[in-house]
């Protein structure tokens, strides 16, 4: 039993004018709570989504880029819509073989169930996990737990 889409699946920005497909399931979905996904996302976490770059593709529009450099001096490359702004997907610095989408920018959400959470140090004190979210610390240095859990969670275990 999948508790996944029939994919593909497609998402965009908020104005339309950049849209995206994904062609296959993602990795994994968690959380980031760190200060700067907060500042980022103007909220108290962001959602992240990696793919493997093989199953997404830019449907419609170019998007822009912008450079961030990360508090431990890597730069990640942000992708997002060059009308409103909004934060589609990030080139995470492990290598060309992922991007990581910004799981909101789905056409339909309703199936999204982060299984772990990242950097718990910083989240907002009202913040709650479930019972089954792996919560680290800061960044995990093993993303493997993350990818066992997903695929727990996806198989309905």
């Amino acid at each position: 039993m999948s508790r996944l889409p029939a994919f593909p699946i497609e998402g965009g920005c908020a104005c339309g004018a950049l849209r995206y497909r994904l062609n296959a399931p993602p990795i994994a979905v968690y959380t980031c709570h760190c200060t700067d996904c907060q500042k980022l996302t103007a909220s108290a976490f962001s959602m992240a989504m990696p793919v493997f770059r093989k199953d997404f593709e830019v449907t419609r529009g170019e998007p822009a880029t912008w450079l961030r450099k990360a508090a431990s001096g890597t730069v990640i490359p942000q992708r997002f819509c060059p009308d409103c702004g909004t934060r589609i997907f990030t080139e995470p610095p492990g290598g060309p073989h992922s991007v990581t989408i910004r799981p909101g920018t789905l056409d339909d959400t309703g199936w999204l169930h982060p299984v772990s959470a990242f950097w718990v140090s910083s989240a907002q004190p009202w913040v709650r996990f479930a019972d089954d979210v792996l919560q680290y610390e800061k960044q995990p240095t093993d993303f493997m737990p993350v990818m066992k859990a997903w695929k727990a969670w996806v198989e309905g275990g």
